[in-house]
């Protein structure tokens, strides 16, 4: 995974900040969006970003 990936155009948020805030205790996309601002601005990458939260969740070692 490249954690320098832009997951959130809009706030800058990266792939890598998305999974530092799940390892960091966010269960929910709410507490990612709470932690780093994701899908704020236009909204188009929240179902990609949910979809990432739960997977980080069932499979953490991918996103090493």
């Amino acid at each position: 995974m490249d954690r320098d990936k832009i997951a959130c155009k809009c706030n800058h948020v990266t792939y890598g900040d998305i999974v530092d805030a799940v390892e960091a205790g966010a269960k929910t996309f709410a507490e990612v969006q709470e932690k780093t601002n994701c899908a704020r601005g236009c909204g188009k990458c929240q179902e990609f970003i949910e979809v990432m939260v739960r997977n980080v969740q069932l499979f953490p070692e991918d996103y090493k």
